[in-house]
């Protein structure tokens, strides 16, 4: 394997058990990085010196009980740099305003409080670097996305938040940022900090669902008509992430979450079809 200059050269991605894993370990393997896959309970396997990548609360639901038992072995485990995935969920959200890292969170959700005490398991382990993202597209079946093409497909009516603005992010732009931000702590930048990122526009829920109706009626000759609403009586979350610091310490720069949903949205639509 070629010298790649990054120290360590060898990654160990704890993961989530979704769509995350393969797309963080196919970024990495591509920018040269010797690739671990671990589950939360293959810890003891970790090679000794690698950066890790803990996408295990990306899990969400049932496994964040052990996305958090994860959280506190490795707060007990080598000091090689630990970059911790995490949620814009810790903030409780309402207000209109961006989010920055120095705000205080105050998660109003079981979700957002079982991230954040992630995140405090964490506090007294060094070399940690903290990516809170916005909320995720299609992490998994029950994702947003899955969600609304299935409804669509199946003709049932979809009924979502039109009043929680916030800043969408797909698997495939968590993994770029997450592994460009591993490619330079691994060049030596710094090694500690909380973080954020989202998509450089944000929306709600319905506006989203709106914008992948137009994008799947490109793959079919007869006319969708989907039964989309607003939920009635919807309470304000809004929750939109800054991510000036990600850009001015990283110079990683937000992406529309718009871009490469065709092609999201086609993959679903060929998934939803052989499930047929």
């Amino acid at each position: 394997m070629p010298d790649t200059g990054y120290t360590p050269e060898s990654v160990a991605v704890i993961g989530a058990g979704n769509d995350i894993d393969s797309a963080l370990q196919k970024r990495l393997q591509r920018a040269g990085f010797r690739v671990q896959l671990l589950t939360p309970d293959q810890l003891d396997q970790l090679r000794p010196g690698a950066l890790v990548i803990n996408a295990s609360c990306c899990a969400g639901g049932k496994g964040m009980s052990a996305a958090l038992r994860t959280c506190r072995a490795l707060a007990q485990s080598s000091r090689s740099p630990l970059l911790h995935l995490s949620s814009y969920q810790v903030f409780a959200g309402g207000a209109r305003k961006r989010y920055d890292e120095e705000d205080e969170p105050a998660p109003a959700t079981d979700a957002g409080r079982q991230w954040l005490e992630c995140e405090h398991a964490l506090e007294g382990r060094g070399n940690v670097s903290v990516l809170r993202f916005g909320w995720m597209l299609d992490r998994s079946e029950d994702a947003l996305l899955g969600r609304v093409l299935r409804g669509l497909t199946a003709h049932q009516p979809i009924a979502l938040d039109d009043r929680s603005r916030g800043s969408p992010v797909t698997v495939a732009d968590m993994a770029r940022v997450a592994v460009a931000v591993a490619q330079q702590l691994a060049s030596g930048a710094p090694i500690s900090g909380v973080y954020h990122y989202g998509a450089a526009d944000s929306c709600t829920a319905l506006e989203f669902a709106h914008e992948v109706v137009e994008r799947a009626q490109s793959f079919y000759d007869e006319d969708l008509s989907p039964q989309l609403s607003a939920l009635p009586a919807a309470e304000d979350r809004s929750a939109v992430l800054a991510c000036n610091k990600l850009r001015d310490v990283f110079g990683i720069q937000q992406r529309s979450w718009r871009q490469g949903l065709t092609r999201q949205v086609e993959l679903w639509l060929e998934k939803l079809e052989a499930e047929a």
